[in-house]
């Protein structure tokens, strides 16, 4: 499938989805890794793959975040997401940018067997 520009308003019921059909082992076991660029640092792994434990959007607090298992990534203020899916419904990426044009780059991948 093709990346897809999620709107504000679809945000929180998508990951919240996500999460459900995650959770429930509909969608199989996923490892995440994290890049922040911007221009301060350029490019940066923050996070090497390790065992995702959910997404998810917080409108109150305005705050997206990659819970990973021993890593809790937020990213506060976001403006735009871009999600590109696999032909199961499952994440292969995002792409969350910031009000400071701070992008960051969540890759989503099955763990090898």
């Amino acid at each position: 499938m093709a990346v897809k520009k999620l709107e504000k308003s679809q945000w929180e019921e998508y990951f919240v989805e996500f999460d459900k059909k995650y959770r429930e082992g509909q969608i199989p076991p996923k490892e995440v890794q994290i890049e922040i660029v911007n221009e301060e640092i350029g490019d940066q792994v923050e996070t090497w793959w390790q065992p995702l434990i959910g997404l998810a959007y917080d409108p109150k607090d305005d705050e997206f975040e990659v819970a990973a298992e021993r890593h809790d990534h937020l990213i506060h203020k976001p403006v735009e997401i871009y999600v590109d899916e696999d032909v199961d419904g499952s994440i292969k990426s995002l792409e969350v940018i910031q009000e400071d044009g701070t992008k960051h780059i969540i890759k989503l991948r099955t763990p090898a067997s």
